[in-house]
């Protein structure tokens, strides 16, 4: 019966103490990358610690992710969730790191907000960018003579050594005096400098996210139509950056999210109804666009002329690509008045 006695008020304050232990615990979540391409896999890193004096046992966070963010071998069933509980056990001042697989299904940017923890809410914020699948065009397709032409300059590139735009892992071919060696102590990994290039050679890219007229598509057709522009678009983008062009991007439709403290037009446009980079190069360059790519709603913006207008005295010498599924445009006329400044307009039809 003593042992009873004792056992009551221990129990209780063992509980008491768990329960204190639990309100100290800290998690944090992340990914293993700021963004990847559709189709790719990531990592989800946890990591939750328990500064208590106290072992906490059966410490479970109930996890929500999108079933876009595909986990591997995954059962259970979600209307567009997949709801899973992460299971801890915390010695006394120790931390855990669990890493989850995951494969990215489709472009978009997904922001991860809160947890629970045995039932209380923890916020746990975390990001990805999945950015659209970069399809080179097929040669059945109308653009494919085009983007030769766009790949191809018969102009020399030399890197300017005076120039930074960057910094990027190790490729083949870059050479030995171009490695960054205190970024590469500080990361493991070979780091590189990024030059920009002596070509003047420019690129814009646009597409319009406007219905076509006067037949609309049906919302299946017109969101394919979409997507493979933006694919389409993320490799000229990519081709261009790789060679050396000054290369930008624009598109009158709605975004996701405002990139807050972003120091481009596309942050403005980005809280209203376009999205718009002027001409710039560099792999970081390139990143940005394909941020705001993985950030844009399928839904038409602004009015794609005056867009158009926005660039239009200050394209000079430039390689001017419009994609849309409305050829009902004044064309004819807008390529005139970009011919007049050096500029070669190319409208790529976007259609089944």
């Amino acid at each position: 019966m003593i042992w009873l006695l004792l056992l009551v008020p221990m129990l209780a304050i063992y509980f008491i103490l768990r329960k204190i232990g639990l309100a100290r615990v800290t998690y944090r979540r992340y990914f293993s990358e700021e963004g990847v391409f559709e189709g790719e896999g990531v990592t989800l890193v946890e990591e939750i610690a328990n500064p208590f004096f106290l072992p906490l046992m059966r410490v479970d966070v109930n996890v929500c992710l999108n079933n876009d963010l595909q986990l591997a071998d995954y059962s259970g069933e979600g209307l567009g969730m997949q709801e899973f509980t992460s299971r801890f056990y915390l010695p006394p001042f120790m931390q855990i790191k669990r890493r989850v697989k995951i494969t990215c299904t489709r472009r978009g940017y997904f922001r991860l907000d809160s947890v629970t923890i045995n039932g209380r809410p923890c916020p746990a914020a975390a990001q990805i960018y999945v950015y659209p699948k970069a399809l080179p065009v097929a040669e059945s397709s109308p653009m494919q003579s085009e983007m030769q032409n766009t790949a191809q300059t018969s102009r020399r590139l030399f890197q300017d050594p005076f120039s930074f735009s960057g910094i990027r892992d190790y490729r083949q071919g870059d050479t030995f005096r171009s490695i960054n060696y205190k970024a590469t102590a500080k990361t493991g990994t070979i780091k590189v400098n990024d030059r920009d290039f002596f070509s003047s050679r420019n690129i814009m890219v646009y597409i319009d996210f406007a219905q076509a007229y006067p037949h609309p598509l049906t919302t299946k057709v017109y969101n394919e139509l979409m997507e493979e522009a933006l694919s389409y678009s993320a490799d000229m983008v990519w081709a261009g950056i790789q060679q050396g062009f000054s290369v930008g991007f624009s598109a009158n439709c709605r975004n996701i999210k405002s990139h807050a403290g972003q120091k481009t037009e596309a942050a403005v446009g980005a809280s209203t109804n376009y999205v718009r980079f002027p001409m710039g190069r560099g792999h970081s360059h390139y990143l940005e666009i394909l941020k705001e790519m993985a950030a844009i709603r399928l839904q038409d913006g602004c009015s794609f002329t005056w867009l158009l207008k926005q660039d239009m005295e200050h394209l000079w010498n430039a390689d001017i690509y419009i994609m849309t599924t409305n050829m009902m445009q004044p064309f004819d006329e807008l390529r005139e008045v970009y011919n007049n400044r050096g500029n070669h307009l190319t409208v790529l039809e976007l259609k089944q």
